[in-house]
């Protein structure tokens, strides 16, 4: 009988696939795709063909395992997350080759834009505001996008 079948399998997360499932990779090198894509406490693991990160599952995990650290759980502000990150990026576009054209904003304006990422940025509780933007860097936007004259800028910088 092969060692490894006996072995408690350790899973490390290791990233997504084209198709958002959560990868895992045990202590020998074998990927392991959660076909659940991560929306359940416990994840539904499936081997992969050719064990490639992109392979279709093949067959359900067998062995005894366990996360090192604890299994990849989606957020459930993930959409406001998303959404938020949309939002960031029209402001970037607006203040770069957008030409402050307002067309690309919520409801072609900037207080509504700007209204809608402050709402969604207050939605998340304290411990899962994003950590790629900041209060600060909303309100730069906000400054920016509002005042006349002031010279095109990142303000993610």
């Amino acid at each position: 009988m092969n060692e490894n079948a006996k072995t408690k399998l350790v899973l490390e997360y290791t990233g997504m696939d084209d198709f958002s499932c959560p990868v895992y990779k045990d202590q020998f090198g074998k990927l392991w795709k959660d076909i659940d894509l991560g929306k359940e406490p416990e994840p539904n693991l499936y081997s992969l063909s050719f064990n490639h990160i992109d392979g279709e599952p093949s067959h359900p995990i067998q062995q005894e395992y366990t996360f090192h650290p604890a299994p990849y759980q989606r957020s459930s502000y993930e959409f406001e997350y998303r959404m938020l990150s949309k939002l960031q990026s029209d402001c970037e576009y607006y203040l770069g080759y957008g030409n402050r054209s307002p067309s690309i904003l919520c409801n072609h304006s900037v207080q509504n834009h700007i209204a809608r990422m402050k709402e969604l940025w207050n939605g998340f509780p304290t411990d899962q505001k994003p950590e790629w933007l900041t209060w600060e860097q909303l309100l730069q936007y906000e400054k920016v996008m509002t005042e006349t004259g002031i010279p095109v800028k990142n303000c993610s910088d």
